[in-house]
């Protein structure tokens, strides 16, 4: 299980980008974009699953769970040496590196590990989940996520479910936008339900909107304008990153309804799933993310690769690329769904 820690090798490298400047500002961009798709299709997909009678041990490791909790200081430490960076006078091409690699690292680091914690049942490991999610201004994923997208995946209803024949630009573009008024919904109807005021500190989605204000003002109250806009700019790539990985996840899979309108139980066909090896490892176990949607509370080091799940061709920095480039994509990605639609 010591090989999650592969994971900090994105921080590390965005660290030392903004360490030695120049070239190496680029450096986490190529290597998530380019040497991680290249061992990925180089080493064979790995469907190998935890053994049934280490599944107890797995689920209460300790080594498990601390490179999640390690993930809170070093998000947070990334982002403040940005902002003290992003104060030199580095070149313009040199600072936009920084802000790149600090994003992607924010996405796929510290958005990937609240999306693991944002699912646990203990209060203190939810909470850091959302410490991680207020850095990249997107609190209410933990929400809209755990409620919303898990009930209506792979349904017209779920604003992270892509529509086949959709490009990933008008996804993202939708998805953002549904998904903000998706989790006041669920949350409003949360309150309702225990006959608890709207307004009021029990409202999660209100003190959601004072933490990321407040985290805001502490970014200009010490770093100015520029360094509110870059806060801003970690989070728009961080937030886009993982709205393309939505993209990817559910691509054009749809559960069918009944004649009364009930939607089918979630199954094995209604999520993408990449065994790839090296995006495993950095990503958490995401991309074996079939079972995950069927077993939602099963922690990530647990998780199988489910017979009969439909296979994406490659791991995922692989298929985000892909997936920028529509006609590509299509072409991939539209005779598969077809293949699943037939099953």
């Amino acid at each position: 299980m010591g090989r999650y820690f592969w994971a900090f090798l994105i921080p590390s490298g965005a660290a030392l980008g903004l360490y030695w400047g120049g070239l190496w500002a680029w450096w986490t961009v190529v290597a998530i974009y380019v040497l991680v798709p290249a061992i990925d299709q180089w080493l064979a997909p790995d469907r190998a699953n935890p053994a049934p009678e280490a599944l107890i041990e797995h689920r209460t490791s300790w080594v498990a769970n601390l490179p999640l909790y390690l993930a809170v200081p070093v998000q947070f430490g990334l982002i403040f040496a940005l902002l003290v960076a992003m104060e030199t006078d580095a070149p313009v091409w040199v600072k936009v590196g920084w802000v790149a690699s600090v994003g992607l690292s924010a996405g796929g680091l510290g958005i990937v590990v609240a999306h693991e914690l944002v699912h646990r049942r203990q209060h203190f490991e939810y909470w850091l989940g959302k410490l991680l999610l207020m850095s990249v201004l997107y609190m209410h994923f933990a929400i809209e996520h755990v409620r919303g997208h898990h009930a209506r995946v792979a349904t017209d209803e779920d604003p992270a479910s892509a529509r086949l024949g959709q490009t990933v630009y008008g996804f993202v573009v939708s998805s953002i936008a549904r998904q903000w008024p998706s989790a006041w919904q669920l949350e409003v109807e949360r309150l309702r339900k225990k006959s608890l005021p709207i307004i009021s500190h029990h409202n999660e989605m209100l003190g959601m909107v004072v933490l990321q204000g407040a985290w805001l003002l502490l970014v200009g109250v010490f770093w100015g304008l520029a360094g509110l806009l870059t806060a801003v700019s970690i989070a728009l790539i961080a937030v886009t990153l993982l709205e393309v990985v939505n993209y990817v996840e559910h691509y054009g899979l749809r559960r069918n309804k009944d004649a009364s309108g009930r939607v089918e139980p979630v199954r094995a066909h209604h999520s993408w799933n990449s065994d790839h090896q090296l995006s495993r490892i950095l990503l958490f176990e995401l991309p074996r993310h079939t079972d995950h949607h069927m077993n939602g509370s099963r922690p990530y080091q647990t998780l199988h690769s489910v017979p009969g799940a439909p296979q994406l061709p490659g791991g995922y920095p692989a298929m985000v690329l892909l997936a920028l480039l529509p006609p590509l994509w299509f072409r991939v990605m539209n005779p598969r769904v077809a293949a699943q639609a037939t099953r």
